[in-house]
């Protein structure tokens, strides 16, 4: 089965442009992660904080959503005044908020996607993200089980060591193919 998910997602990043996905992904963790150094400095803030803000804001949420929440969870914790809404699923906004209002947040980091997500923000090169999008780009739903997180990871390693990119990098690159770009 390992095979014929790396070779779902290979086509995938065929049809957007192999070099160009690759180089995509290559770039998206990084990127995350210079914003979340520049929201910190903006907002009295550590990266690693609003890393776990932006991680913990995800789930469901399409990528602008996830920034915006992030960015605007981060100003208004400088300020002590949180909005009723941030456009992200509430129970993700109510834990948000008590990151960046907490002394010690690390506990409030859970799941594993949103484990994955923070520490692949956070530089974890081995990290694989496993979200709704890279189940369906594996041809699976939305729910996303033990077995097919394993399996959607091995591919993501198999693409790796085929492309001599990480895990992480290669599972951004599919993500980036599948979407059609990485906003």
């Amino acid at each position: 089965m390992l095979i014929t998910v790396a070779n779902k997602f290979y086509k995938h990043l065929s049809a957007f442009g192999v070099d160009e996905a690759l180089e995509a992904g290559v770039a998206w963790y990084p990127n995350a992660w210079w914003l979340c150094r520049a929201i910190a400095r903006t907002h009295n803030s550590t990266p690693r904080r609003v890393a776990a803000v932006m991680a913990v804001t995800s789930p469901r949420a399409r990528w602008g959503q996830n920034v915006s929440a992030t960015l605007r969870i981060a100003a208004d914790a400088k300020v002590g005044e949180f909005q009723p809404s941030y456009g992200v699923i509430r129970r993700n906004e109510t834990k948000a908020i008590r990151i960046m209002t907490s002394r010690y947040y690390s506990n409030m980091i859970t799941g594993p996607k949103v484990s994955a997500f923070y520490a692949a923000i956070c530089g974890d090169v081995e990290s694989v993200t496993v979200d709704t999008i890279m189940s369906r780009a594996a041809g699976y739903s939305e729910n996303v089980t033990p077995s097919i997180r394993e399996e959607i990871t091995q591919a993501c390693w198999m693409l790796a060591d085929v492309f001599g990119v990480s895990p992480r990098d290669a599972q951004a690159a599919v993500w980036v193919a599948f979407r059609g770009g990485a906003a």
